[in-house]
């Protein structure tokens, strides 16, 4: 079969803190008498050549003439709640150049404005820039790559110049200025996503291609997130926005009906590369031995039926993972692992050639090494062990099985520098546990090198259900130049959940200060969005959905506010995206 093309995201360091400097101008003419506090407006020009005579105001008035590139502030401050609108007013000549500006209007708060953008042109030059739509955080920053080769290895690179941040919705433009007919391959690129609160957002139509006006099709879409649970007792999936600052989760309509017995549940965005079209969660029922597909509305989160839904997979499908364009699915009756490709965009499946795999007795669980593809699968039923497959041809890698803990539930991934950790929830009855791994030795064709248990493995830990671990590719700082990922586990116990931190060198588990923390009856299973900011558990005996803000530096959980939320009759899993 023919690989998957997968997008790769650099791993770029979140900084441990963000500064800034807040100085307010006093004076101003406040009739009062004391001097009302006002701020001044300002930001930066790009582009200014040795042209002269930019003019630019504000409200209609106050001109300001820019003599060069660089930052600019007018005289005049406003006051809190005053609101502001940056325009040309005189372009500049010798040579004559157009200068556009964006981020340049808005209402004064309590700190100077030094976010607006005036990108000049030489005339026969064109900008480039588009819109966004849906930001709520701050510090969203595109930058314009040039493809480049690597000098001397010959290796296909970039080089990427950062733009301004963009502080709101709506039209920007960027500095860089291009020839009539420009294609040279130049492209957009998020270079850092919004926080306060954390947004992914999505970039489409990135490539440049001028011809002879600006170019005006660069989009950006900050996605609200939404949530689903599977009602296993229900046969539905229960619908969620979530709320960006807070995390907390407000119901969406009816539930929607789905199989039988609905159990695991996936979601993922579509379809180009970076850019968002729609999103599509998938379901397992193990009632009813087949796969639920809905189309999700990004704006709304209303579900559609995928054409052709539901489809066949084998006896009792347990577990879902996906990798790229390919959907795996465990199942726990029949003893294997179904295989589709799905189609982009209808999100349909098709069974690849090879599905589905032989492997231990009843899967319970799978998951893909992101980087490499190798596919875990759990082996629940009395085998005691992991099965592993490559996802290109799905052949079995050398040595699979291996042996795991007593029936082994859950697994999730952390990652160091040679490799990566496997762990497996370990529910036995009589000795609950935790088995890690060390897992390196990887290359193009994947191939799995060295697997071995950890030293120390099994940990006897307090285990009931399943287990998640933070994303895979987030990073906390460690100081001055350094940083690593945020390397945390948790795990259901009773009607808690259990946080364990990870050792980035060793894989060893160390339990997390504050913990267990009070979760709901029968906690299930965990769920943590991508943006690594809230974790979820099912609670399979209470009907419910506990949410809890997850502190990256620290790993510790602080419930939101009106946590619990309603679910149906023994909620199962929770897909967050």
């Amino acid at each position: 079969m023919t690989k998957p093309t997968l997008r790769r995201w650099a791993r770029t360091p979140i900084p441990a803190a963000l500064l800034g400097a807040l100085a307010a101008c006093g004076g101003g003419g406040g009739g009062g008498g004391g001097g009302a506090v006002t701020y001044t407006v300002g930001g930066a020009v790009t582009g200014l050549t040795t042209g002269s005579g930019l003019v630019l105001q504000n409200n209609g008035g106050g001109d300001l003439q820019v003599p060069a590139a660089g930052p600019f502030t007018f005289a005049t401050g406003l006051a809190n709640g005053a609101a502001y609108a940056v325009t040309v007013k005189t372009q500049p000549t010798a040579p004559a150049q157009h200068c556009v500006v964006t981020n340049g209007s808005g209402t004064v708060g309590t700190a100077n404005i030094t976010t607006v953008a005036v990108a000049c042109t030489v005339a026969g030059q064109y900008t480039v820039g588009g819109t966004v739509s849906g930001l709520v955080g701050s510090g969203l920053t595109l930058a314009i790559c040039t493809p480049v080769l690597h000098p001397t290895r010959g290796q296909p690179g970039s080089t990427c110049n950062t733009e301004p941040s963009i502080s709101g919705n709506g039209a920007f433009t960027l500095s860089s200025a291009y020839p009539a007919g420009y294609s040279g391959g130049d492209y957009v690129v998020i270079f850092q996503q919004p926080t306060s609160p954390t947004q992914d957002c999505v970039i489409s139509n990135a490539t440049i291609s001028i011809q002879n006006a600006n170019d005006t099709s660069v989009t950006v879409s900050c996605p609200a997130e939404h949530a689903y649970v599977t009602n296993a007792a229900d046969n539905t999936l229960s619908s969620y926005s979530v709320d960006a600052t807070t995390g907390a989760l407000a119901v969406i309509g009816a539930p929607t009906a789905t199989g039988v017995s609905p159990h695991a549940i996936v979601g993922f965005y579509c379809c180009d590369e970076g850019a968002l079209k729609v999103k599509y969660i998938y379901v397992g029922n193990e009632g009813s031995d087949d796969i639920s597909a809905f189309a999700v509305d990004i704006t709304t989160g209303a579900l559609t039926p995928v054409p052709g839904s539901p489809f066949p997979a084998g006896k009792d499908p347990q577990a879902m993972a996906l990798y790229g364009s390919l959907l795996f699915v465990a199942n726990a009756g029949s003893d294997n692992v179904s295989a589709y490709s799905i189609d982009m965009p209808t999100g349909t499946l098709t069974a690849l050639p090879g599905s589905p795999v032989a492997v231990g007795k009843s899967p319970t669980s799978i998951i893909v090494d992101p980087d490499n593809g190798i596919v875990f699968v759990a082996n629940h039923g009395g085998s005691n062990d992991i099965s592993a497959f490559y996802y290109y041809n799905l052949s079995p890698v050398p040595g699979s099985p291996f042996l795991a803990g007593g029936n082994p539930l859950g697994l999730a991934l952390t990652f160091w520098q040679g490799g990566m950790f496997l762990y497996t929830a370990n529910p036995d009855a009589t000795n609950p546990s935790i088995s890690g791994f060390s897992v390196s030795g990887f290359s193009d064709p994947p191939t799995l090198g060295a697997f071995s248990p950890l030293s120390g493995s099994p940990f006897s830990q307090p285990v009931s259900h399943y287990m998640a671990a933070t994303p895979v590719g987030l990073y906390i700082s460690t100081g001055p130049g350094g940083s690593h990922q945020i390397p945390y586990l948790y795990v259901t116990s009773g009607a808690s959940i259990v946080g364990y931190a990870s050792d980035i060198a060793t894989g060893a588990l160390t339990k997390l200060p504050g913990f267990p923390v009070s979760a709901g009856a029968n906690a299930y299973s965990v769920g943590i969005d991508p943006t690594n900011q809230f974790l979820y558990v099912a609670n399979d005996g209470a009907a419910s959905i506990s949410g809890f803000r997850l502190d990256a530096t620290t790993g510790a959980l602080t419930p939101m506010p009106g946590s619990p939320f309603p679910a149906g009759q023994h909620p199962q899993f929770i897909a967050a995206f």
